[in-house]
């Protein structure tokens, strides 16, 4: 039998909806919404397979990176319409987005992206984004809202885009015209960003 100290600190159930341990060997959504407190079991049972909150894997990591810096003044409309067919995707197969932001449901970050960050991608045309870049984040995306393990997103992203601008020299050098000044990207990135 599995004890409570054992037990995963969050998880994701097989629609993307994360779960966090309570301590006492009990799993509740955060924000409540009415299906727990489970049992990690009865969760399993209910609601599974499970699949365990955590890191990305370092070459996920570097693969979003190098992606971002070779998008160059396409990243952040690429960035978001890489997020954009993510959740498309998850709606169409699962009928929920909701492993967009499983890691930290409930964040300010995760109710920014949920409500507007992850639809900002949804009518950029594709002149203004890398298809090579795009290829390699919707592959990493998948991975990371499907696989194994559950990747926090809502404020790795935002880290991620902080890291590509400081690296090309400011915000500008990734950012297109249209999407500089756009609030809920901003508020969303201001935390890690330089400038």
């Amino acid at each position: 039998m599995t004890t409570p100290e054992q037990l995963p600190g969050r998880v994701a159930d097989r629609e993307g909806h994360g779960w966090m341990h309570t301590g006492d060997g009990e799993y509740t959504t955060y924000p409540r919404t009415g299906l727990g407190p489970l049992s990690y079991e009865q969760l399993d049972a209910e609601r599974g397979p499970l699949r365990p909150v955590g890191l990305p894997a370092p070459e996920d990591s570097e693969a979003v990176k190098r992606a971002l810096a070779s998008a160059g003044g396409k990243a952040v409309a690429t960035l978001l319409v890489a997020l954009n067919q993510t959740a498309v995707k998850l709606i169409d197969t699962v009928g929920t987005a909701a492993a967009i932001t499983a890691g930290r449901p409930g964040s300010w970050e995760a109710s920014l992206m949920s409500g507007d960050i992850v639809w900002l991608g949804e009518g950029i045309k594709s002149t203004r984004v890398d298809p090579d870049a795009l290829r390699i984040l919707t592959e990493v995306f998948e991975r990371w809202t499907t696989g194994p393990t559950q990747v926090e997103m809502s404020d790795g992203l935002a880290s991620y885009l902080g890291q590509a601008a400081e690296n090309a020299g400011g915000w500008d050098k990734i950012t297109d015209r249209w999407l500089r000044g756009n609030a809920a990207l901003e508020r969303w990135t201001s935390s890690y960003r330089q400038d």
